[in-house]
């Protein structure tokens, strides 16, 4: 049977009500067909999130009303191996309840890595995408630092990125910080073309099913993605929750070895990339279509937009576009002319030259 994962809202909860309430379900759960594995309880926050087996989403959720009268506020499938991958750390369990240790459980909380590497290419013929995109020596050393700190790489939703999860946020935070210390101390003597690169990254914070999704993570996943790709050559920029959550990752932020993104921040830049992310096919949308989608003035949004990305609204757009392009070219379905309509620029010599600029080569020197 599939695997689902639930997220519950409880203001108040506390483990000894988890409990008898999981209890319950233990009751009912043959009713539905339905195996109920473990649970995660953030008595903080006030939230729960279940591990289940059942024939469907249906069948789950009917088991938690009728053994606790309680709706969840999601429940999304799971694929086995990003739940090993986010979740499994071989924990103790409590009578169902994720152990961090003998007296704390393990809240859910998962800290996301994302790393972004580009080859600064001089080659005039042609390139493999991973060389591009992967160069073979900066990619070992970042692995071996996200192994070093126990983190594990996501090859599922690697793309054009490495992205990687760590079960505590000093990891997360440790492994960005000897990534990036290695990797300018080898580009500085750039003892070979490997290391004629630029690199950045983005760390977030996420709990395993959110309201919205299809997946577990998603959200997190997400939010380090888009750090990374507005994070300038070289910087590190993440959540502002990083720091609440950490005394060691709060002093880095103090010190500035890493950017963090305010609520606010976060929520406008969220609102940006929503709203550029569902229009950019549109070769019509542009910063004036921007403006009025986000509800600010142009010179407001220009101001906001340079501050948070240290670029201009137009080119936010337009290296939005040329991302999803490249990501488009490593799926091999369409030539370039078709990608360049795709991502809203119908103009082929317009586009080489956007794309030249960004990545150093043309377009048609990518072999993928």
């Amino acid at each position: 049977m599939p695997l689902f994962m639930d997220y519950h809202i409880t203001p108040g909860i506390k483990l000894e009500e988890a409990k008898k309430a999981h209890l319950k379900d233990l009751e009912v759960q043959s009713k539905y067909n339905v195996k109920y594995h473990q649970f995660w309880v953030n008595e903080k926050d006030g939230m729960v999130f279940c591990l289940m087996e059942g024939p469907s989403k249906e069948a789950c959720r009917a088991v938690h009303k009728e053994a606790n009268d309680i709706k969840t506020c999601n429940l999304v499938e799971v694929d086995g191996g990003m739940y090993s991958a986010f979740m499994a750390y071989d924990q103790a369990l409590d009578h169902g309840i994720v152990m961090k240790n003998a007296s704390q459980a393990d809240t859910g909380y998962r800290f996301i890595l994302t790393l972004d590497i580009i080859s600064l290419t001089t080659i005039k013929k042609s390139i493999d995408f991973d060389r591009l995109k992967f160069p073979e020596k900066p990619r070992q050393i970042a692995g071996d630092y996200i192994h070093k700190y126990q983190g594990r790489i996501l090859r599922q939703l690697q793309n054009d990125s490495i992205i990687a999860t760590f079960y505590t946020p000093e990891s997360a935070v440790q492994c960005a910080i000897g990534i990036r210390e290695t990797f300018n101390k080898n580009i500085a003597e750039l003892k070979d073309a490997s290391w004629n690169i630029r690199y950045k990254m983005g760390i977030s914070v996420g709990q395993p099913v959110t309201d919205h999704g299809n997946a577990i993570f998603e959200r997190a996943v997400e939010q380090s993605y888009r750090f990374c790709k507005i994070a300038g050559n070289g910087e590190i920029i993440t959540s502002s929750l990083l720091g609440k959550l950490s005394v060691f990752c709060d002093q880095e932020i103090e010190k500035q070895t890493v950017k963090v993104m305010n609520e606010a921040e976060e929520a406008f830049l969220t609102k940006l990339f929503t709203i550029v992310d569902g229009h950019y096919p549109n070769e019509a949308f542009n910063v004036e279509s921007l403006s009025r989608e986000i509800g600010v003035s142009r010179p407001h949004l220009y101001r906001k937009i340079r501050h948070l990305t240290g670029t201009s609204p137009n080119g936010f757009i337009r290296d939005l576009r040329l991302s999803k392009a490249l990501s488009l070219m490593k799926q091999r379905k369409k030539n370039i002319t078709e990608i360049a309509l795709e991502v809203g620029i119908s103009n082929p010599s317009y586009f080489a030259k956007c794309f030249h600029e960004k990545y150093g080569i043309l377009p048609s020197q990518v072999v993928v």
